[in-house]
């Protein structure tokens, strides 16, 4: 294969992080111009400037990937990332959609565990693709870590 051309699987993932950039900062935007339009300058929703700046650092991680720099680190942050998203999503539903994730009133869930995973993958094509962009994410990045691919 060519050296000026990226491998394949390079391609995929930076097609998947910026699914995952572009669903994080449009939602962190734009509910913290929600809360900013009501009065409120720091949202007592602690996601939203999480997912701005997290959206962010994807942008960046980008850049120096297409750089050629720090790729190693950059699949490990990307990883950990990626983990800490999926498992965010659900741990706050777990949670019962607290404020701050596990502190703050919320109701609790109860019930089946299961089920209730499920229901919150399928609960809508944002989410649905949100969810499997960040897990296949995680792979590809683990996988380019673990085989020292370039």
């Amino acid at each position: 294969m060519d050296s000026d051309f990226p491998s394949p699987l390079l391609v995929v993932a930076a097609h998947l992080a910026v699914v995952v950039a572009v669903v994080h900062l449009t939602l962190g935007v734009y509910n913290w111009l929600r809360y900013a339009g009501a009065g409120f300058l720091v949202p007592p929703d602690v996601r939203w400037p999480l997912f701005v700046i997290s959206g962010l650092f994807l942008v960046a991680g980008l850049v120096l990937a297409v750089q050629g720099r720090y790729r190693r680190p950059l699949y490990l942050g990307g990883v950990v990332l990626m983990t800490g998203y999926v498992v965010g999503y659900f741990g706050w539903h777990l949670s019962g959609h607290r404020p701050l994730f596990f502190l703050g009133p919320g109701t609790p869930h109860r019930g089946p565990l299961v089920p209730f995973l499920l229901d919150h993958l399928f609960a809508g094509p944002v989410e649905f693709l949100t969810i499997v962009s960040e897990v296949a994410l995680a792979v590809v990045l683990l996988y380019l870590l673990v085989t020292g691919s370039e």
